[in-house]
């Protein structure tokens, strides 16, 4: 991932929904990434959903509802 002071060449959100024992949790994440210079789209959504799961032990086991990926330039 980025810092607060760099950031990636492509800006991402995901939403993911959660089952939890009070029934369901669900969150929306965001941040820069920079792929690598072969990756996929596909590549690049498996790299973000597993930077994801580590960072917050309750994404893990849910479904991505929401994905997007676009350079991080106006």
């Amino acid at each position: 991932m980025t810092t607060e002071t760099t950031q990636g060449t492509h800006f991402w959100f995901m939403t993911i929904h959660s089952p939890n024992a009070a029934g369901f949790f669900m969150n929306s994440y965001q941040g820069t990434w920079t792929p690598e210079p072969s990756a996929t789209r596909l590549d690049t959504f498996n790299a973000i959903r597993r930077y994801v799961d580590t960072e917050d032990a309750r994404a893990r086991g849910g479904i991505v509802t929401a994905f997007d990926i676009q350079p991080n330039e106006l």
